[in-house]
């Protein structure tokens, strides 16, 4: 695990603060793990969500051509796919 070196300062509520540190507490994790653990999730989660990607002209335009491109031939991947998955018995 990456060494930590960096810091948030956050500000809470008391009600917010009862409530973090109950759930912390009911999870068996200091209340740092506990907030670390929920923010990437969530940080993770909306990052992947994101449906909207803005471009200039030129990226859209390079963006269609790909898109537009006919598919590359991939032998090795259509032979692996031929055979069944071990996850079929």
């Amino acid at each position: 695990m990456a060494e930590k070196t960096e810091r948030l300062n956050l500000r809470l509520t008391p009600e917010q603060d009862i409530i973090v540190r109950a759930a912390a507490e009911q999870r068996g994790e200091s209340v740092s793990t506990y907030v670390i653990r929920h923010a990437v999730e969530s940080a993770e989660t909306d990052l992947a969500d994101r449906r909207v990607f803005v471009l200039d002209d030129a990226r859209f335009r390079e963006l269609e051509a790909m898109l537009g491109a006919p598919p590359i031939g991939r032998p090795h991947l259509a032979k692996l796919l031929e055979n069944p998955s071990v996850l079929e018995g």
